[in-house]
């Protein structure tokens, strides 16, 4: 079931919620809705599902309008963050819901339902728990419930919303594997609303990043890390440091450092760069240099060593992070003076109107030489 959502927009009051929003969801893809909090993801949900109307706008499942369509009507499957199962009903009983709330012409038999329920207790790896209460399950097996209830219904479109938010870290990770696996196998058109990038990152195939209830970029976790399309995903997706440049005849300087921007052969200005953590070099040698910095603190995390150093008192600090082994080849010292140099930028030139970085890439490269 294809997912369409064509010039969405929702005010409520004076917020602009969604703005102008248009998506396409090929049938059987799983997409993550990404951003802060606020910007929309959960808004453009529940219109998909029929629980706010849009104030302009269509949604339409596999080429039908299905705007003005009753929730009921929908043939959508809802997960919430935070379970909404019946505490006087079994597992059992919660998961069958759907089925036995439906009018008695499009009632399955009982002995359907309860087959139907009992397979998807085991799809979910529930099958010994048929018997239980929310209260005697686990936070991530009361989530499982939630979802194997969504499902009972043989929903056309399954729509979540934060479903793994109210876990804790171990949890969340186990139900990532376990939810992307389960999408596999039964192949429903999904969407997911998360904040969490990893989360995003491990079980997306795509993922639409939102910020002020507009999309920023669509692609996949890949490609929306890799490839950022606007400065904002740059700076939301992962750790990154930021350095201010210049275009001029063909070319991005930063510091000692130039790279060639074709793209903007003739544009002239101020542009910002964007480097991650693992993107940049130390070094004793000035030339090619970003900029030059002095080793603040040194934290071990994990297999990774991140040296933060600081730049100057209006530039402020710069995470590198290095292989642990590497770093124990190589120790820096606190008050050390280094030279930073960069192993990949991703460059915007900024919007000259207003001083922000608002443009499209101009360069994703690597260093080349100084000179």
């Amino acid at each position: 079931m294809s997912i369409v959502i064509d010039q969405v927009s929702k005010r409520f009051g004076t917020f602009q919620a969604l703005g102008d929003v248009s998506l396409h969801i090929p049938t059987g893809e799983l997409v993550a809705l990404l951003g802060p909090s606020g910007c929309g993801k959960t808004t453009l949900l529940r219109i998909i599902a029929g629980l706010e109307q849009a104030d302009a706008g269509r949604i339409e499942f596999h080429g039908e309008d299905a705007t003005g369509r009753h929730v009921r009507e929908r043939g959508v499957g809802f997960v919430f963050q935070h379970y909404a199962l019946f505490r006087h009903m079994t597992v059992f009983e919660n998961v069958a819901f759907g089925l036995k709330a439906r009018p008695r012409k499009q009632r399955p038999p009982a002995a359907e339902i309860a087959q139907r329920v009992q397979r998807l207790l085991e799809l979910v790896q529930l099958g010994y728990a048929a018997a239980r209460y929310p209260h005697q399950l686990s936070g991530g097996q009361r989530q499982r419930v939630a979802l194997a209830r969504a499902l009972a219904i043989e929903p056309r479109v399954l729509l979540l919303d934060e479903p793994f938010g109210a876990l804790d870290a171990n949890v969340r990770k186990e139900l990532r594997r376990w939810l992307r696996r389960l999408h596999e196998e039964l192949h429903v058109t999904s969407v997911f609303v998360t904040h969490d990038q990893e989360e995003a990152m491990e079980v997306a195939s795509r993922i639409v990043v939102m910020n002020r209830g507009r999309i920023e970029q669509v692609g996949t976790p890949d490609e929306v890390y890799e490839q950022p399309a606007t400065p904002f995903v740059s700076s939301f997706l992962g750790s990154v440091n930021l350095f201010h440049g210049r275009l001029h005849d063909g070319w991005a300087h930063i510091g000692n450092w130039r790279a060639p921007a074709p793209e903007h052969a003739t544009a002239s200005g101020a542009a910002s760069a964007y480097l991650r953590p693992h993107e940049i070099e130390l070094s004793t040698d000035e030339a090619g240099a970003l900029d030059a910095a002095v080793v603040c603190g040194v934290r071990a995390m994990g297999a990774l060593v991140r040296i933060e150093l600081e730049r100057g008192a209006d530039a402020g600090l710069v995470e590198v992070d290095l292989p642990r082994e590497r770093y124990a080849q190589n120790p820096y010292a606190i008050g050390e003076r280094l030279f930073l140099r960069a192993r990949r930028v991703r460059l915007f030139a900024q919007d000259p109107a207003n001083g922000a970085a608002a443009g499209t890439a101009v360069a994703a490269v690597c260093s080349p030489p100084a000179s």
